[in-house]
């Protein structure tokens, strides 16, 4: 009889009713609507005083353990003209309702509370003063597109002043990289339009984007004034365009993070607090050591350039040694140098150290994070190299560049599936991407070869690109077409590492062996970093009938960290060395160390 339905029915009425009589459900909602409101106001005051992500979270925490304790305190309490008195109880009132103003004062809270809620949306939907905030270009706050960050146009040319079209382009490129509902075309692709008139209507074919942030800067006396506008390049519509920017010169610095707040809030990005703080630049203490910095940035990737961007930086960081992209720049501008130059690992530990400064002033630093796994991929330094892709995908894991570079560690450690599937999820990202044609080493290792000349040639005419082509084109038995492009990268006089290796590779097809076994010493002797490098200088010994030669640079190129077992099983080029008992021992090395990495990590794909 006790659990009779009809009892418990009537139980639960009087429940219901007694919580409407205590007004409960009018508190809960009154809560609910001020604990909103509070959460939007503190988003705007905290974004604006740069407060750390914690602090929200810690806010909102507290909100949701306060909700229960609010909805007890409503069931005993009242709050009267009299002040807050307890509840009378439904036994005692004899069923009567208490004060009948408490009602009243909570549909004043309510109603107050949900006019300043629709406030706040209408200062979110309308805060910004672009003309074209209403043409539905960003529905839910979200942007939906790709962006190409142009050089901006010097109003008033001039050798002093022309550097920061580029530079400022670069920095807000780099800005952009940590939030991850937005994809911007890389500093490497939009280089090439560093001093030029841009023509907008090519940039969608040429980029493959659907909006171009452009604009000009003019330095008079000593001030620097600065506008950009957003274009939507199918209609040729400009979506919105800042006033004017203006900052005094000797404060440059400034500019590029106001310009790049205006670009945030311009696309009308949908956010998180913590991408926003992971956005916030470093900035150095002396003006004229970003300026350094900044011309450092508008220097060509080649020796020359890497070289006086090498000057600017140490200027830099002798004015202020607390700037982390400085060291991550003059990291990344060394190592070139030493590669390319063939400098020895004196130089490449320098780099190392400068990369590790870099992320001990800025553990997030995407540029410092990413050189640094590149080279520690390439230096059987693998399991390090993991951990710094794996942060690299915590900050931002729509990245183009995290997922090239996770695809780049695959292939030294001989998932070479795996390494071409990560690289062209980066292309799809950034499809235009020079530097994504690198992909084509990849495609190699398949044994893709018309795939992997497809991609070199997306290059351009790079010497790097057309040392591959040739490459690529030996092992297909096209001779004569590799040497034209190995005979073009010689005309050039580049870089010596690239020069010899092209010089060493037509010795070898055209049965030049004492030649090109002088030129393969060189190279040998020269040391270089790169362990694919030393693989590849294996398999041109032994085209060159020098098969000791051969095994030991493969050995090396195994202990520096190359584990690439299915194809040095598969290459053409080391056909017939696969019979030396030398080589079987070498290979399982190899393989072991795949197998222990591909366990270790590729089984726990999260890891990654």
């Amino acid at each position: 009889m006790l659990f009779h339905p009809f009892w418990f029915g009537m139980k639960f009425k009087r429940f219901i009713s007694e919580l409407r009589r205590r007004n409960v459900p009018r508190a809960a909602l009154a809560y609910l609507v001020v604990a909103w409101m509070v959460v939007q106001v503190l988003d705007i005051l905290l974004s604006t005083f740069e407060t750390p992500p914690f602090v929200m979270q810690g806010i909102v925490v507290l909100l949701i353990a306060g909700f229960p304790l609010w909805i007890l305190f409503s069931w005993i309490y009242d709050i009267t003209s009299k002040g807050i008195i307890k509840t009378i109880s439904w036994m005692d009132s004899n069923s009567k309702e208490s004060d009948p103003n408490i009602k009243d004062r909570l549909n004043k809270i309510i109603i107050f509370s949900l006019s300043i809620a629709v406030m706040l949306l209408l200062y979110n939907q309308f805060s910004n003063t672009s003309p074209f905030q209403n043409q539905g270009l960003f529905a839910h706050n979200q942007f939906n597109g790709t962006v190409a960050v142009l050089p901006l146009a010097n109003n008033k040319p001039d050798q002093d002043t022309d550097y920061l079209g580029f530079a400022i382009a670069n920095q807000i490129i780099g800005d952009l990289n940590y939030l991850q509902n937005i994809t911007v075309r890389s500093s490497g692709e939009i280089r090439r339009f560093a001093g030029r008139e841009i023509d907008l209507t090519g940039i969608r074919e040429q980029l493959n984007v659907d909006y171009a942030l452009v604009g000009s800067y003019l330095k008079e006396d000593n001030q620097i004034r600065v506008n950009v506008e957003l274009v939507e390049l199918e209609e040729f519509r400009m979506v919105w365009r800042s006033e004017d920017i203006e900052v005094d010169y000797s404060n440059t610095f400034a500019l590029q993070d106001i310009v790049s707040k205006k670009v945030v809030d311009g696309l009308n990005i949908q956010f998180s607090q913590r991408e926003m703080s992971l956005i916030e630049k470093d900035i150095p203490n002396i003006p004229l050591a970003y300026e350094y910095y900044l011309r450092s940035t508008s220097y060509p990737l080649d020796s020359e350039g890497d070289r006086l961007a090498i000057e600017m930086l140490r200027k830099s960081i002798d004015l202020d040694s607390t700037y982390a992209p400085a060291y991550a720049d003059l990291g990344f501008r060394t190592q070139r140098l030493s590669f390319f130059e063939m400098m020895g690992e004196n130089a490449l530990e320098e780099s190392v150290q400068y990369y590790l400064k870099a992320l001990s002033l800025n553990s997030n630093n995407l540029s410092a994070l990413s050189y640094l796994a590149v080279l520690y991929t390439e230096t059987a330094k693998t399991e390090q190299a993991i951990e710094l892709t794996r942060r690299m995908a915590e900050i931002n894991p729509n990245n183009a560049s995290t997922l090239f570079s996770l695809g780049y560690l695959y292939r030294y450690i001989g998932m070479i599936d795996e390494s071409v599937a990560r690289m062209e999820e980066a292309i799809s990202i950034d499809p235009k991407n020079p530097n994504y044609s690198r992909i084509g080493v990849s495609y190699l290792c398949q044994n893709r070869y018309e795939k992997a000349l497809e991609s070199f040639r997306k290059g351009g005419g790079t010497t790097y690109s057309l040392t591959w082509q040739g490459l690529t084109l030996y092992r297909m038995g096209r001779e004569t077409e590799a040497l034209q492009y190995l005979e073009e990268v010689i005309e050039k006089e580049s870089e010596p590492y690239i020069l010899y290796s092209c010089k060493v590779l037509r010795a070898a097809i055209l049965g030049n062996i004492q030649e090109g076994l002088r030129l393969a010493e060189l190279l040998e002797n020269a040391n270089t970093s790169d362990s694919e490098g030393w693989y590849s200088l294996a398999a041109i010994y032994y085209r060159l009938n020098n098969t000791n030669g051969a095994l030991r640079c493969l050995e090396e190129a195994v202990n520096r960290g190359y584990f690439n077992y299915s194809f040095m099983m598969s290459d053409p080029l080391l056909d017939g060395i696969r019979e030396d008992p030398r080589f079987h021992a070498i290979a399982e090395v190899a393989r072991q160390r795949h197998l222990y990495f591909k366990e270790k990590y590729f089984q726990q794909p999260e890891l990654l």
